[in-house]
């Protein structure tokens, strides 16, 4: 049951992605390889403590964006990247090792993945641009499996279901480039392929891509709808909407939405904007509102929290 102070949540469940604007007391922690291995020349430990420092200041703060989002009606969060910073770096990874089974991080993660099922948020990631599961490079291959896994087990502990990937390089054309993947997925253990999702992007993999591959293998479309106008297919929004929302099977299914800076007519449409207009919104989407279809969408925008209720408004 709802507590009083958590809104109800109704269709559609809007999501935040990793950061806020104004609320300086839910800012995430990170660093850079670079720093930690200068620590470490002054002392193992020196550099040690100041990770697990950031590490379980990062899941205390975890908890408290998922009770900001509970009490504002936003129910999905996008978990920054850096959550643990650098945690598939080898000098990084052996520190990694140690607190993720430690007790006192485990309670901590245990937290967040009550709190967020208690509160209905759904927890996601989107991992960087730099894991390419299809590209040319063997390095970079084996280095996206080795962030996925990573991304899947800090998944489990943290109760995550989507981890959302772009499907990455065209090389040496569209076709062949996506159906690469077929040898990166028979890598991937069983806890990252069922949160694995892809999304159509704005230079190379439209929507109509990507399906057969998604239905092929059982990973669901994330359907972006800006994406889709800069890189149009044979689909329009309803047909795409449906399609991805085909894919996910019983799932709920997950949208991306975010509006171009320089608007439609100006320019470059693919940066985005602090907020969303209006008019961006996608009728498809309406009529599955009207229809009480429950879906996710998570909102891209510039302006973070301010963005998202900006949306939450259009509905209430």
């Amino acid at each position: 049951m709802t507590s009083p102070e958590f809104p109800v949540r109704v269709s559609p469940r809007l999501g935040l992605c990793c950061t806020f604007a104004d609320q300086p007391q839910l800012k995430f922690r990170t660093t850079t390889a670079t720093h930690l291995m200068r620590l470490a020349q002054s002392g193992e430990r020196t550099a040690f403590a100041f990770y697990e420092k950031i590490v379980t200041d990062n899941l205390h703060v975890l908890g408290h964006v998922i009770e900001w989002c509970a009490s504002n009606a936003v129910h999905a969060f996008r978990i920054n990247s850096d959550l643990w910073p650098r945690a598939t770096h080898p000098a990084v990874k052996l520190w990694v090792d140690e607190l993720f089974v430690r007790e006192d991080i485990v309670v901590q993660c245990e937290h967040v993945r009550s709190l967020a099922r208690a509160r209905d948020i759904r927890l996601s990631e989107h991992p960087d641009q730099f894991l390419v599961g299809n590209s040319l490079r063997d390095d970079v291959v084996t280095n996206t499996i080795a962030e996925l896994e990573w991304r899947g087990r800090l998944g489990d502990a943290l109760g995550v279901d989507v981890i959302c990937l772009h499907v990455g390089s065209g090389a040496p054309d569209r076709e062949t480039a996506l159906w690469r993947w077929d040898a990166t997925l028979a890598k991937l253990s069983p806890s990252v392929l069922s949160k694995l999702a892809f999304e159509n992007d704005d230079r190379v993999f439209a929507p109509e891509h990507i399906l057969p591959a998604c239905m092929a293998w059982s990973i669901p479309l994330i359907y972006d709808a800006h994406h889709h106008r800069v890189l149009p297919d044979a689909f329009d929004e309803y047909d795409a909407t449906a399609f991805a929302i085909a894919s996910w099977g019983n799932r709920e299914p997950y949208f991306h939405l975010s509006s171009p800076r320089a608007g439609w007519n100006n320019g470059d449409a693919r940066p985005h904007h602090d907020m969303i207009e209006p008019t961006d919104w996608p009728d498809a989407w309406t009529a599955l509102w009207e229809a009480n279809v429950p879906f996710t969408v998570d909102i891209e925008a510039k302006a973070k929290e301010h963005a998202v209720l900006g949306v939450r408004a259009l509905f209430t």
